[in-house]
């Protein structure tokens, strides 16, 4: 079973992207009264069109989580235009503690998925006050980033999105790394495709990618729901996948005491491992620029 903490649009459409591909029961939990229970209905009534037989649960008590296997954690306030991260993880930390003590006393054999942001700052944060083993504790970050990178050059390109493939690394935000030079598609390296100044263009477009929904329509749904339910596939049929995610380094790239982005296997024990890549002085220098405002924010 799958739980999920938040029903609002996210969380929602999160939930249903996750019934819609049958992946597992769902729980939604929301502390407003008769919002998750209102979602869980409508989903219900919905689910003969999706051919979902499952169960589909809203409660306000997060003792209806006892049995998960992941849980999602969609619950804060949203980032609005000029707020700055530091702000956000202010506001959003307290929401975070009490909902992560909840979860290592209902569910304390689940893995967690952080999906609040900033989601880096926070998937340490629930690291910490979980006190779970660093492989089941994880955030969504650079899986989301990736495919907003991999629409931008396939429609560059005129290509199908499915063959781009990348790697994101670093912060979810403004120090993100998008990896060009692991970046192909079908196979071909993307720097034999396009010239270097089309190639930045397109990292800068990445960048902004998030406050440019958030600017234009409030907030960033389907593209996080969709991600969401990727990585609730990868941990509940261990399908081992390879994607940038938010994870708690242990040496790896000479990292410790955070969570940042980087390429991991997720899968049935949650980070399965962290794979090391070979990366250039300039971007070693990135990613240690990104950690160091992670920590800063952290410290904060």
């Amino acid at each position: 079973m799958i739980s999920i903490i938040g029903a609002g649009k996210v969380g929602a459409a999160s939930a249903f992207n996750i019934l819609r591909m049958r992946i597992s029961d769902v729980t939604l939990i929301d502390v407003q009264e008769g919002l998750a229970q209102g979602e869980a209905l409508d989903m219900i009534q919905a689910s003969p069109a999706i051919e979902f037989d499952g169960r589909i649960k809203g409660s306000s008590n997060f003792a209806d989580m006892a049995g998960s296997e992941l849980v999602i954690v969609t619950a804060g306030f949203p980032r609005r235009p000029g707020a700055t991260r530091l702000d956000l993880a202010r506001r959003n930390a307290e929401i975070v503690s009490s909902t992560v003590q909840k979860i290592a006393e209902y569910a304390p054999d689940s893995k967690i998925m952080m999906i609040t942001n900033p989601v880096d700052v926070l998937t340490y944060l629930a690291y910490r006050k979980s006190g779970f083993e660093r492989n089941r504790v994880f955030g969504m970050s650079g899986i989301l980033d990736a495919l907003r990178y991999r629409s931008y050059i396939a429609l560059e390109l005129g290509v199908s999105r499915e063959d781009v493939r990348g790697l994101v690394i670093g912060e979810h935000g403004d120090k993100m790394i998008p990896l060009v030079s692991y970046t192909a598609v079908s196979g071909v390296p993307i720097e034999r495709l396009l010239s270097s100044e089309k190639i930045q263009e397109i990292v800068k477009k990445t960048m902004s990618s998030g406050m440019d929904v958030i600017s234009l329509k409030g907030s960033t749904v389907h593209a996080p729901a969709s991600v969401i339910a990727v990585l609730a596939d990868a941990v509940l049929r261990g399908r081992n996948r390879v994607m940038g995610a938010s994870v708690v380094p242990d040496g790896e790239y000479g990292l410790r005491d955070l969570a940042i982005g980087l390429p991991a296997v997720i899968g049935n024990n949650g980070v399965e491992r962290i794979i090391e890549l070979g990366l250039d002085d300039a971007t070693r220098k990135q990613l240690s620029d990104a950690a160091a405002s992670i920590q800063s924010a952290i410290s904060n």
